[in-house]
């Protein structure tokens, strides 16, 4: 149980973009640094210029973003990819943060979806915050329901909320999910303006399906080791 309840704690610093990178517990639970302070992480991934499709061979995520789209790794500290239209104000975004955990003290992967039913508040008040605080908005239509990314439960989120910059005001729709696997937070974002998404719901809405989780091919091989045995 001690165990869900840190995982909790490390959604909530995700979204409030906390740099507190170890629980009470001291070594039970911490950061690993980002990918972005790794000095061989440019060793571990790959996009191909050709069909915009990206590759994090580290974090076993991958994404075949628009053709057309710019690419890049984002401002956030824990953004490894970003694709987005600079004309339009639309941008897709993976973020990840790894975990330190001892695996020994808990073997599977907690159900996000089961944590958010048993701290809704808790982890809806942050993230609608920094939202609200980031933008100096009202976030407005949040909805959240249980969904999946390739298998994995995660936390569904939609909601809207207007954007002001210089002389222009954009209604702008945010949907993302959050899901765990073994030990990394992946937390997927769309953010368009309002009326782009409503010209098109069903288009923008399948690009979550351009996600994939790469072969682990260390986990497997050890898999494939044992089954031998």
């Amino acid at each position: 149980m001690k165990y869900v309840v840190f995982i909790a704690i490390v959604i909530l610093l995700i979204m409030t973009s906390c740099d507190t990178r170890t629980s009470e517990e001291g070594s039970l639970l911490e950061y690993e640094k980002s990918f972005k302070e790794q000095s061989d992480n440019h060793f571990n991934e790959y996009l191909d210029s050709t069909t915009n499709i990206y590759s994090n061979f580290k974090y076993h995520v991958a994404f075949d973003a628009p053709d057309r789209w710019s690419t890049d790794a984002g401002l956030s500290e824990h953004t490894i990819f970003r694709a987005y239209q600079p004309d339009s104000n639309l941008v897709f975004s993976i973020n990840v943060i790894e975990l330190n955990i001892q695996r020994s003290i808990h073997k599977e992967t907690p159900d996000i979806w089961k944590m958010y039913q048993s701290n809704k508040e808790q982890m809806d008040y942050p993230f609608v915050t920094l939202i609200e605080k980031q933008f100096q908005t009202t976030v407005t239509n949040h909805k959240v329901s249980k969904s999946y990314i390739r298998g994995n439960p995660a936390i569904k989120r939609f909601l809207r909320y207007n954007e002001r910059h210089l002389d222009y005001e954009v209604n702008m729709t945010s949907i993302s999910y959050q899901t765990l696997v073994n030990n990394l937070t992946f937390t997927f974002t769309l953010n368009i303006p309002t009326l782009y998404y409503q010209m098109n719901q069903e288009y923008y809405g399948n690009i979550f399906l351009n996600i994939s989780f790469l072969k682990d091919t260390e986990t497997l091989n050890k898999l494939m080791n044992k089954s031998l045995k």
